[in-house]
């Protein structure tokens, strides 16, 4: 019952993660090695999309219930706002539902943000080891990066003209709407405010925007490149296995 108390505890101080640390190269091996196993070992699977999906939104769930709960900067942390957060949502709901535009939206942007987090993780609430705020980010980052790979590479979702042009619009839209909402309630969702590794906060705020909105759009435009040579390196596979079965 302490421990519990303890590890969902509202009281914070300061985290102690330290980057690069033996903790954090644990967690960079443990995510290599399931993108290894997963494509070495994985078919496409209705039972593990199910599997991701339920971890995906049950981390969420618990994760707002703490917020809610210890009233813990509810509005300015505890908003599912952050790229990788709605990329969790979207993925948990595309594969635990069989939704298309959820797993693509959803692989698109989980990829990148957890690469960058789970290599760069910023993003960590101010809490001595172990919490349940640096549980929720591990593990939510780590099954994130799962369900991306699963999508892009086992899978191979199908990303068309239309498809990028919606990924496009929702991407942009909420980054302007972050922009808005953090200057409002001083937060930091979408990182438009404040950027995470200390580069450009000098700038002017719009200035600031117009580049994180640039840079994400060139990320889309990559992932989008990425996304559809794995589609036609899938179909050329195919293509060959059925010329030689003839």
């Amino acid at each position: 019952m302490d421990f519990l108390k303890y590890f969902f505890r509202k009281t914070s101080k300061y985290c102690n993660f330290k980057m690069f640390g033996w903790q954090h190269i644990a967690i960079l091996f443990i995510g290599t090695l399931g993108i290894i196993s997963m494509i070495k070992r994985i078919a496409v699977n209705r039972k593990f999309e199910k599997i991701i999906g339920i971890v995906l939104l049950s981390q969420q769930i618990i994760l707002y219930a703490w917020y809610l709960l210890s009233k813990y900067h509810v509005l300015t942390e505890g908003l599912p706002l952050y790229h990788c957060r709605v990329a969790i949502i979207l993925m948990g709901i595309g594969l635990l539902f069989n939704k298309s535009i959820c797993r693509k939206l959803g692989s698109m942007w989980g990829l990148i943000g957890a690469v960058f987090a789970l290599i760069y993780p910023s993003g960590l609430d101010p809490f001595l080891f172990p919490h349940i705020t640096q549980f929720s980010f591990f593990i939510g980052h780590l099954f994130l990066l799962w369900g991306s790979v699963y999508c892009i590479f086992i899978e191979c979702v199908k990303f068309d003209k239309k498809d990028f042009k919606t990924a496009i619009y929702f991407t942009n839209i909420y980054h302007v709407s972050m922009f808005i909402l953090n200057h409002i309630i001083g937060s930091n969702y979408g990182f438009m405010r404040v950027s995470p590794i200390g580069i450009g906060n000098n700038l002017h705020p719009l200035v600031y925007g117009f580049i994180v909105i640039g840079i994400f759009n060139l990320l889309m435009i990559f992932m989008n490149v990425l996304i559809n040579r794995q589609e036609n390196s899938s179909e050329t596979v195919e293509l060959n296995l059925n010329a030689n079965a003839l």
